[in-house]
This record gives C-alpha cells, sequence and structure tokens, in this order.
C-alpha cells in the first residue's frame, strides 16, 4: 500500500512539473501547476522550519540543525526554479530567433 501511495504521488508531482514547464501546455493548465507545486514544496520547508524552533527548548542541536535543513532546502528549491522556469524559458526564447 505504501509503494502505491508513494508512486501515485510521485506521478503527481512529476508530471506536475514536466507539464508546467512544457511550452505547448495551455497557460491556464501550466500556471496552476506551478502554483499547486509551489505551495507543496513551501508548506514542507515552513513545517521543517516551525519543527526546528518548536524543539528549540528541549535539544538545541536538532533544532539547529532542522532550522538550516530547512533554509538548505529553501535554497535548493529557489535554485531548482530558477533552473526549470527561468533559464528554460530563455533557451525556448534562443530557439524561435
Amino acid at each position: 500500500m505504501d509503494l502505491l501511495i508513494e508512486f501515485i504521488l510521485e506521478l503527481i508531482l512529476e508530471g506536475s512539473i514536466e507539464v508546467s514547464s512544457n511550452k505547448k501546455v495551455p497557460k491556464w493548465i501550466r500556471y496552476p501547476m506551478t502554483i499547486i507545486i509551489t505551495i507543496i514544496f513551501l508548506t514542507i520547508i515552513i513545517a521543517i522550519f516551525l519543527l526546528g524552533l518548536h524543539i528549540s527548548k528541549e535539544s538545541i542541536a536538532l533544532s539547529i540543525a532542522l532550522i538550516i535543513c530547512s533554509i538548505a532546502l529553501l535554497i535548493g528549491c529557489i535554485k531548482k526554479f530558477k533552473q526549470v522556469y527561468i533559464e528554460k524559458k530563455g533557451s525556448n526564447d534562443d530557439n524561435y530567433n
């Protein structure tokens, strides 16, 4: 059952990322997909950050590790977003000229 849930979620996320970065798909489908993916990733990152803040009373080392992890995830997501959406947009514009 866990494998099935993992497969379905992976299919949805990977499919959404591919569809949202494909220029052939209409904008009214791409933009909501991009927003949904962004919200999902930001929710996870914020949850890890808040967990780090909440745990600070009990274990400062774990708290710092979780906060650093959430910051690293945020930086990685920003870099990936820039790579997939912004740089890909620039390379597609070059193909049309």
